[in-house]
């Protein structure tokens, strides 16, 4: 993909995230609402897309993260990502930052 498409792309996805979160903040009831009904299909639909590509391999590898050499370990950046903004209800207490933030905020076995 040449720079200029993808600077389109990229910019085009982050001017859609601004609308619908203007609309979110700013908008009455009924908008909001509709907005629901529009969108929230739309948001699992794609993010069941992108969990779909970063499935485990039969190694327990991502399919899509890494290099042609290896594979990144499941759960990769995007399958945490998930997690913490679909299942982990309070993400300020969450780390943002620091060697261990992605497994930080997973289920531990118990």
């Amino acid at each position: 993909m040449n720079e200029v498409l993808a600077s389109t792309l990229r910019k085009a996805v982050y001017e859609r995230l601004d609308y619908l979160d203007r609309l979110v903040n700013e908008a009455d009831v009924p908008s909001r609402a509709s907005l629901a009904d529009s969108e929230i299909a739309r948001m699992t639909a794609a993010w069941r897309s992108l969990l779909a590509d970063h499935e485990p391999d039969e190694r327990g590898r991502c399919r899509a993260c890494g290099g042609w050499r290896r594979r990144r370990p499941h759960p990769c950046s995007v399958w945490t990502t998930a997690h913490k903004n679909l299942i982990v209800v309070d993400t300020r207490s969450t780390p943002t930052t620091g060697r261990h933030t992605a497994a930080s905020y997973l289920p531990t076995a118990g």
